[in-house]
């Protein structure tokens, strides 16, 4: 039997399965599902006329190192905020196993007036415009991602760094300032070289991959 590396194992584990709802939080969940919880595929498949707009940002701040995902119910007006650390085992518990990996979370609800300035702010950063085919979303970077639903029509998007600059979309600001979670924000810059990663990515033991922005969705 061919020998798989433990790096190529975690990058089928996170494009093999589609999400359909549950715990992003969670690290199982996120592993499982990570690849069709950015690409939308949950919110394309309810997607068609009269159903509520839904919107999804993800902020890849590296992503063994940092994950803040955003999701914007437009019935109740409520932003959902997630954000992942690198996991730290020396706090693992008989009580919970997966503690040091799973999200931290906050819930904000928004008057009219702060959702309606957020869908503005999506729609200035061009959200709901042509898409960015072609862009690469690699993992060991930093870039946004985006999947929506708004007056039934599904759409994917990204952006990344250098190529934008991250901090002037004009979703972001507005986006960190409402985040309750307070984790500090992994903030773009130069990626240091780091030898320690290069061996690990050699013998598969990390994962590294990257997302394209396609014509109709994330191109896997």
């Amino acid at each position: 039997m061919r020998w798989i590396s433990p790096g190529l194992l975690s990058v089928l584990a996170l494009a093999g399965c589609t999400y359909g709802g549950g715990d992003m939080g969670d690290p199982v969940t996120r592993k499982f599902h990570w690849f069709s919880y950015v690409a939308g595929d949950d919110i394309r498949a309810n997607c068609q006329t009269g159903t509520p707009d839904r919107f999804r940002l993800v902020y890849n701040g590296i992503y063994d190192q940092q994950l803040r995902l955003y999701e914007l119910d437009s019935v109740r007006r409520l932003l959902t905020v997630k954000v992942t650390a690198p996991g730290n085992a020396a706090q693992v518990s008989g009580d919970d196993l997966l503690a040091p990996w799973r999200a931290v979370e906050g819930k904000v609800p928004l008057d009219e007036a702060a959702y309606t300035a957020l869908v503005g702010d999506f729609t200035a950063a061009g959200l709901f415009g042509p898409p960015a085919v072609g862009r690469e979303l690699p993992s060991r970077g930093y870039h946004w991602a985006a999947a929506s639903c708004k007056d039934g029509q599904f759409r994917f998007t990204g952006w990344v760094y250098p190529e934008t600059d991250l901090n002037a979309l004009a979703f972001a600001a507005p986006l960190f300032a409402a985040d309750p979670t307070g984790v500090a924000v992994a903030r773009p810059g130069p990626i240091p070289v780091d030898p320690q990663y290069e061996t690990s990515l050699r013998h598969g033991e990390v994962v590294s991959f990257s997302l394209k922005v396609g014509a109709n969705g994330m191109v896997r």
